[in-house]
C-alpha cells in the first residue's frame, strides 16, 4: 500500500514539473518599443549618396532660393542664391551627421529647417518637424543630384583666352546667330546686321530689327562673368519686334559668358546658351 502511494507521489510531482518547464518555454519577451529598428539597407550603406544635388527652394520674400549641396564623406559644402532679391553666392561648409535609421542627414553648420532624407539620387528638405512635405507641393522641396565633369584647364589655353578677352572682347562687334535655340535668319530687307558692339569704355550698343539699343557692360574676366545695366532704346513701332523683345530680355537676365575670340555665348547660370554670335571682322 505505501508503494502504492509513493508511485502515485512520483508520477504527479513529474506532470507539475512538465507544466511548470511549458509555461516557461511558453514566455513572451516583451520588446521595448523606445528602441529604433535599424535597416541594414538603408540610405547610408546602400546608396551612392555623395555628390552634388540641385534645386531651388521656395522663399517667403523672395523669388525662389537656388541651392547647391555637395555631399563627400563626412563633409558639405552649401551654396544659396536668393533670386529675384540679390545675386550675391551664400557658401558655407561644415560635417553632417547621421540620423540613427540611416536615411537622414543633418547639416551640423546650417540654420534649421537642416535635416534632408537622402533618397536615390534626390535630397528631400524637411521642416522644423524633421517631416517631408506631402501632396502637391512635394517636388518644390527635392535637390536633384547632378552630373558635373571636371575639366583639367590648360593654362596655355587659359592665358590664350584671357588675352583675348582683354583684347577683343571690349572692343569688338558680334553678329547674333541664335537666339533661345533658334538661328536667326537676317531679313532681305534689313539694312543693318543683328548684333551687338562692345566699346572699350564699358558701354555697348544692339540691334535687333527695330530699336537702337544701348547701355552699361560689366565683365569680370576671371570668372567669365558679364552684367549688362541701364539699357535703353529707342521708341519705333515696328511689324515685327518679336526678335528684338527676346534679345532685350536675354540683355537683363545673362550673368556669364564663353569666350574664345570668334564666337561669344550669352549664358545664365549652368543653362544653354541664350544668345550666341559670330565676330564681325
Amino acid at each position: 500500500m505505501k508503494k502504492s502511494f509513493l508511485i502515485l507521489g512520483i508520477i504527479a510531482f513529474g506532470f507539475t514539473s512538465c507544466k511548470n518547464d511549458t509555461e516557461k518555454q511558453t514566455e513572451i519577451t516583451p520588446i521595448d518599443s523606445t528602441v529604433v529598428q535599424i535597416d541594414e539597407h538603408n540610405a547610408k550603406s546602400s546608396l551612392d549618396y555623395t555628390g552634388t544635388y540641385k534645386g531651388n527652394l521656395p522663399c517667403a520674400d523672395c523669388e525662389t532660393i537656388e541651392t547647391t549641396i555637395s555631399l563627400k564623406e563626412n563633409s558639405y559644402t552649401k551654396e544659396t542664391v536668393y533670386k529675384g532679391k540679390s545675386k550675391e553666392v551664400f557658401k558655407e561648409t561644415g560635417n553632417y551627421s547621421w540620423n540613427e535609421a540611416g536615411n537622414t542627414i543633418t547639416l551640423l553648420n546650417s540654420e534649421a529647417p537642416n535635416q534632408y532624407f537622402v533618397g536615390e539620387n534626390v535630397l528631400f528638405h524637411l521642416d522644423a518637424n524633421g517631416k517631408r512635405t506631402e501632396g502637391d507641393l512635394a517636388s518644390n522641396y527635392q535637390l536633384s543630384k547632378i552630373e558635373i565633369t571636371e575639366v583639367v584647364p590648360n593654362p596655355k589655353e587659359e592665358v590664350k583666352t584671357k588675352e583675348a578677352a582683354k583684347v577683343e572682347l571690349k572692343n569688338s562687334k558680334w553678329r547674333l546667330v541664335k537666339l533661345n535655340g533658334k538661328t536667326i535668319q537676317k531679313s532681305k530687307d534689313a539694312k543693318r546686321e543683328y548684333g551687338i558692339t562692345f566699346n572699350t569704355d564699358g558701354r555697348f550698343s544692339a540691334f535687333a530689327g527695330c530699336n537702337n539699343m544701348a547701355g552699361s557692360y560689366e565683365l569680370r574676366e576671371e570668372v567669365s562673368r558679364v552684367v549688362f545695366s541701364k539699357v535703353a532704346s529707342t521708341m519705333m513701332a515696328c511689324e515685327d519686334m518679336l526678335t528684338e523683345q527676346e534679345f532685350a530680355k536675354v540683355l537683363e537676365i545673362v550673368d556669364n559668358y564663353n569666350f574664345d575670340g570668334k564666337t561669344l555665348k550669352l549664358n545664365k547660370a549652368r543653362m544653354a546658351p541664350l544668345a550666341e554670335f559670330e565676330i564681325i571682322k
